[in-house]
């Protein structure tokens, strides 16, 4: 099988090039012509035409069948030529070419006229945009989906047409008129939580089933803040983990592995910037706030050709922009931490803010406990959301966002009072452990609509992720003493810019293009600090630290294509460029998805999909910490790259299209991965980084089913995976292949959710978990402890195993559950949110480690498996929730 992709790839290469060029020959017959101002010019058509030619510099041919007019008056707005030529030819439609300076005019034949209808889907009580928006006509379930930023292009013949828009988790709306020239159209939808209450008469769109994009799943915001949250801290990562093909490793924790591939290996976007880090509390709680969070879309089937720098999945983020029409509110209470968001009008109807700022109060309960006490231990976490955006005129808008989030830790124990201090000097040692890490990210980016068919998105982005870790050791030895004090400090800043186009040349073209640049800087340094204060020169050294700096540059093409509204082709090119060293990597990725409706209630899906990856996260621990190392490929280090290919389909089960069914099957390569050697590790301070680490491949392949029910009281989803992935390296294991760190046969997910009353709700969570590998020591020997003053002979171990990942962890499971109870003011709401997480006290498994007891007989002692679990009893909640 490895050896047919290769073959694959340079066959779509080819297709999509060939594709390309029939979409990029739609592009150029698009608006090119310059912006002139005639003012209010009046006279006949030749003399405005005249006029056009001697403003533009451009020549005008046109036939003499195009209607002429005695007396007409310019707009006297600033406007391209061809929008001039619109104005002065309103009654009579024309078709032009563009060669050159020169336009070529003819009529239109009554069979090739159309009209552009565009304009944006928005939340009509906030003035949100909704991005992923239905827009289509109800009678023949043509239509369009609307872009990130909430806009939509189509072309209509003239005379009247009818056209709704729907959205999940909002009323649907549907205008009647009549086009006769290109006409600007807002939908503005009335949210509605409870529209399974609501009768919607009508055909649902048929967009729904007429996806290419493989694999990929919109989640409702909604349905994420109703769902039982530990501690009351709602969790967006928690409910994606539920997805099929997704899971979360260790219990409790916020990472992501999709399809057999790493957390390293997911595109994690915050309104288009990526986020390395995800986790607060060592990855018990993500970094997301739901207040803030307004949209988030899943890809792990198929990648559009926009997407790259990762293997194995896109998780798209998109934060809430901010109210232009009232200010409103949100406070929240929980049993962990409390949040606000805030957002409003700065100019009504024409710029809007939306901030939210969460933080934990764990240090403060934390120090009124240890007061007085000399040994402390204390955590805390925050997070900061802001984005501005302001309407300059109906075709520019600005956008600026935010996210700021710290996580700190610090504990303070073993103290020992100097003996060499006189009593009224005297004074103590002792050691300490702290940590710190954290995201910074930023991004400005300006709208601009260029005509009716053509959206441009320019943006600027920064991203900056740090962590700190220290560890202090204090002896005292014949009334002299040191102090051992290691500092790690390492992350990783993105510097980036990127221009991206959605052209609609017509409704069954969708062509998105455009390119980039990102520079990544990295710092895996290690800081070792070993001094004495007793002797009279302390020894300062330091190990490791490097900067390494990287340039990552793309471009890309794509275009979706419906043939005769049965088959969409969504075929698309990215090519990437990174510089590092001396040496330059590059890749062309091609990417295929089709779907074909063999029938209203089923479509048949296809998708191949070539990635490359050109930043590596090293770990050494089972679970993801942020202690592990993002690294640049190098001159030693290539790039890893993976080939997938994904089939399935969807099938309605019932006439009201509530219940679906989905079922992929997909197979995955992944080479050139990267796992430190074995004996060498995250503070082997004797190796160079690169030396630390092997190369290898992997594969993996499963079968994914979502059986969902949307409408009725009852909503919700089962899923159930069936996997299986592989790693080899030459190096590790004796060269034998072994099962990958997060490698789980079977894994079932259940979500429900109930609406009693208007007023009243339940969730329920379950899920399932074969056993995840474990590597076990089957050997122990002696190593010395951290060198200090006048070091002796300590008793630090390590042990060895000879297997990696050779035994299974025992299987996960657990249930939750919670209920939110509403009640509508005047002008407030609040929302009373109880449950319990684990409702049966499973003791699931941690971590499993070996513990030495001393046995009966004198100097000998046993090792038993032991097994720590994090949460092995119920665990209720409380949160309380006050919108204004």
């Amino acid at each position: 099988m490895k050896s047919i992709f290769p073959h694959i790839r340079f066959f779509l290469i080819g297709v999509v090039l060939l594709h390309g060029t029939t979409s990029f020959s739609l592009f150029a017959q698009d608006d090119l012509s310059p912006v002139v101002n005639l003012g209010n010019s009046r006279g006949s058509t030749r003399d405005l035409i005249h006029l056009l030619e001697s403003a533009s510099g451009w020549t005008i041919s046109y036939s003499n069948r195009l209607c002429m007019q005695d007396d007409l008056q310019l707009s006297g707005t600033p406007q391209s030529v061809l929008e001039h030529l619109n104005d002065i030819f309103a009654a009579c439609p024309f078709a032009y070419i563009i060669r050159d300076n020169r336009i070529i005019l003819r009529p239109m034949d009554p069979a090739e006229v159309t009209y552009t209808v565009s304009g944006f889907v928005r939340d009509k009580t906030t003035g949100e945009s909704l991005p992923a928006a239905n827009i289509y006509n109800p009678s023949t379930g043509s239509g369009t989906v609307s872009n990130n930023y909430g806009f939509f292009s189509l072309s209509l013949s003239p005379g009247r047409h009818r056209l709704q828009a729907s959205y999940v988790g909002f009323l649907n709306e549907s205008v009647e008129f009549e086009i006769k020239r290109d006409t600007v159209l807002h939908f503005d939808l009335l949210g509605s939580l409870l529209l399974k209450e609501v009768s919607v008469k009508g055909d649902r769109p048929r967009e729904i089933i007429h996806t290419t994009k493989m694999g990929a799943t919109l989640i409702p915001v909604e349905e994420i803040r109703q769902t039982p949250a530990l501690l009351g801290e709602t969790d967006l990562v928690k409910n994606i983990q539920m997805l099929p093909g997704i899971q979360g490793g260790s219990e409790g924790f916020s990472g992501l592995y999709v399809r057999g591939g790493g957390p390293d290996q997911n595109l994690i976007l915050l309104d288009d910037v990526p986020v390395y880090n995800i986790g607060h509390l060592l990855g018990f709680f993500s970094i997301f706030n739901a207040d803030a969070v307004k949209h988030v879309a899943v890809h792990k089937g198929s990648f559009p050709a926009r997407y790259g720098g990762r293997l194995s999945s896109v998780i798209d983020i998109r934060m809430f922009e901010g109210n232009t029409e009232k200010i409103k509110g949100t406070v929240n209470l929980g049993l962990l931490s409390s949040g606000v968001s805030l957002d409003g009008p700065v100019i009504k109807d024409q710029s809007g803010f939306a901030i939210s700022f969460r933080r934990t109060y764990i240090d403060a309960i934390a120090g009124l406990v240890q007061r007085n006490n000399d040994e402390t231990t204390n955590y805390y976490f925050f997070d900061f959301n802001a984005k501005y955006n302001h309407t300059i005129n109906p075709k520019n808008r600005l956008y600026f966002n935010t996210y700021w989030g710290r996580d700190k830790y610090f504990t303070t124990y073993n103290f020992q009072p100097l003996d060499n201090e006189s009593p009224s000097r005297q004074s103590s040692i002792n050691d300490e452990n702290n940590a710190g890490w954290g995201n910074f990210v930023g991004a400005l980016r300006w709208n601009y609509i260029i005509s009716p068919k053509l959206f441009s998105n320019l943006t600027a982005t920064y991203s900056d992720y740090r962590f700190f870790i220290g560890v202090k050791r204090s002896n005292q030895i014949n009334n002299a003493y040191d102090t051992f004090e290691q500092r790690y400090v390492s992350g990783i800043r993105d510097y980036g810019v990127k221009i991206d186009m959605d052209y609609y040349p017509s409704n069954n073209h969708l062509v998105k293009f455009g390119g980039g640049a990102i520079r990544h800087d990295f710092n895996p340094g290690i800081d070792i600090i070993q001094r004495s204060l007793s002797t009279a020169e302390p020894v300062d050294t330091t190990l490791g630290k490097i900067n390494l700096t990287g340039g990552e540059f793309h471009a890309y093409l794509e275009d979706e294509w419906t043939i005769r509204e049965k088959l969409r082709i969504n075929a698309g090119l990215r090519g990437v460029v990174f510089t590092g060293e001396s040496k330059m990597y590059h890749s062309l990725e091609p990417r295929l998805a089709l779907s074909y409706e063999l029938r209203p209630d089923i479509t048949l899906r296809g998708a191949y999909s070539g990635m490359s990856q050109f930043i590596h996260l090293v770990s050494s621990s089972n679970v993801t910490l942020p202690t592990d190392l993002w690294l640049p490929v190098t001159d030693r280090i290539a790039p890893m790259s993976s080939s997938q290919v994904n089939i399935g389909g969807d099938i309605y089960l019932n006439p009201q299209r509530s219940y679906n069914l989905n079922i992929d099957f997909y197979y995955k390569e992944l080479n050139d991965l990267l796992h430190y050697k074995e004996s060498t590790g995250f503070f082997d301070y004797s190796t160079n980084w690169e030396d630390k680490l092997t190369k290898g491949y992997g594969d993996s392949y499963g079968m994914e089913v979502l059986l969902s029910k949307s409408g009725g009281k009852l909503t919700g989803w089962l899923g159930y995976t069936l996997a299986k992935t592989t790693n080899t390296f030459p190096e590790l294991n004796n060269g034998k292949s072994f099962a990958a760190r997060y490698d789980r046969r079977h894994a079932a997910n259940l979500s429900l959710n109930y609406q009693f009353t208007k007023r009243t709700d339940a969730g329920l969570m379950w899920q399932y978990g074969s056993g995840t590998p474990i590597t076990l020591p089957s050997e122990k020997y002696y190593a010395p402890d951290y060198p200090h003053y006048n070091a002796t002979n300590g008793s630090g171990y390590s042990e060895n195993a000879k297997e990696i990942n050779g035994f299974r962890m025992p299987a996960f499971h657990r249930m939750d559950i919670g209920f939110n109870f509403s009640k509508e003011r005047r002008r407030t709401s609040r929302i009373w949110s109880v449950g319990v997480i684990n409702v049966y006290g499973r003791q699931n498994p941690f971590l499993l480690y070996f513990a030495s007891e001393s046995d009966d007989e004198p100097g000998s002692s046993s090792r038993n498996l032991k097994q720590l679990s994090l949460f092995p009893f119920p665990i209720p909640y409380v949160k309380y929730t006050l919108k204004f």
